[in-house]
């Protein structure tokens, strides 16, 4: 982007719900609106506009860096005042593909503005398990000054799937923030740690095969526990397997919890797995890792991409429950060298995942605008 435009430049942020519900995409655009706010700040342009459709305004924070408008159902509404907002903006920055018609609209009105869109995962796919690409969605992407990918595979199944030019995409990775870890409480069991929804359309996440392997490390008799954060439908298939293959009292189900609660589990767990096969990124490994613990990831998503297999934890083919087993079983008899994996995580997160890095690679997507 020229120096001079980039001087006085105006940003409009558009989402989907941010506050109003929890998950991975929440995150993320809460943490875009407050870099995008500190970066507004520091170059002395005027504060980002962000306009929110599905979160009401009960919904929002009161504390604010931006200024947040929220629409809740009122989709028409949401569609003019952005188309309004983006004639005195230069760029605009969209929340997900679902956004898309409305940043063409806007790039229509005001033809001088700059497109992104911001991709986390299987919603670019085009994948019939998760959500298939929209007919007119690659026509649509012409338009786009970049594709900002949380993932690499990401980024290549798009472009894949929408035939766009390989230097559209700049790969902008997740993150999350330092904590205060927990001091490991004393406590006689092995416990593996697994957070996720719980929602049917999560089955990717293949926490039964975690369940399936706890039938093999029963009978090699592997003490331990798996302990599932996160509240859903499929709780209750779980819940059910676990019984089916006997081993309900080596499986507990948390539920949904507080982060006072949530951190404690990090601190009294060995490790973290999740054999996903849908992973867009995986923030929960960063999560995992500044706990000091090592992971377990699948193969087949771009978590395999964050972990370096050996080093800070296991990349291993979800549906090889055999192999997975054998990870965990290692990881449990070995925890010196668990624990050195983790704090290879833990490394890792502090030099390329956290907020001041997420910062340094919204600034620089910004700069790098044509």
């Amino acid at each position: 982007m020229k120096r001079t435009e980039a001087q006085n430049a105006g940003i409009l942020f558009l989402a989907l719900e941010t506050y109003g519900r929890i998950g991975g995409i929440q995150r993320f655009n809460q943490r875009v609106i407050v870099a995008l706010a500190e970066i507004s700040g520091d170059k002395g342009w005027k504060l980002p506009a962000v306009h929110i459709v599905r979160d009401g305004r009960a919904d929002i924070p009161e504390i604010t860096t931006a200024t947040i408008r929220a629409f809740g159902p009122r989709r028409l509404d949401f569609i003019v005042h952005s188309a309004v907002a983006a004639l005195s903006c230069k760029i605009l920055f969209l929340g997900h593909i679902n956004l898309l018609p409305v940043g063409l609209l806007c790039k229509l009105l005001s033809p001088r503005i700059k497109l992104v869109l911001f991709v986390h995962g299987d919603e670019v796919w085009n994948d019939s398990a998760h959500r298939r690409m929209r007919f007119y969605e690659p026509l649509m992407a012409r338009a786009l000054s970049r594709v900002a990918s949380v993932s690499a595979f990401t980024a290549n199944r798009m472009q894949t799937a929408f035939k766009l030019p390989a230097e559209t995409f700049t790969l902008f990775p997740n993150a999350v923030d330092e904590i205060d870890r927990q001091s490991v409480s004393e406590t006689n069991r092995c416990n593996i740690l697994t957070v996720a929804r719980l929602d049917r359309w999560e089955r990717g996440k293949n926490i039964d095969a975690l369940i399936k392997a706890m039938v093999l490390l029963k009978r090699r008799n592997v003490e331990c526990v798996l302990q599932i954060v996160g509240e859903g439908p499929l709780k209750s298939e779980l819940a059910s397997l676990a019984r089916e293959l006997a081993v309900e009292e080596r499986v507990e189900f948390l539920g949904r919890v507080s982060d006072a609660r949530l951190a404690e589990a990090y601190a009294q767990a060995c490790l973290f797995a999740m054999p996903s096969s849908k992973e867009g990124f995986g923030i929960v490994f960063l999560e995992a890792w500044l706990h000091g613990l090592p992971v377990i990831c699948g193969t087949e998503d771009a978590a395999a991409e964050i972990i370096t297999d050996g080093v800070d934890g296991y990349a291993v083919n979800p549906w090889d429950i055999e192999a997975l087993a054998e990870k965990i079983a290692m990881l449990l008899d070995h925890p010196d060298m668990a624990a050195a994996m983790g704090e290879a995580g833990a490394d890792k997160v502090r030099s390329r995942y956290l907020t001041e890095h997420f910062k340094g690679n919204l600034e620089k997507i910004i700069a790098e605008l044509p």
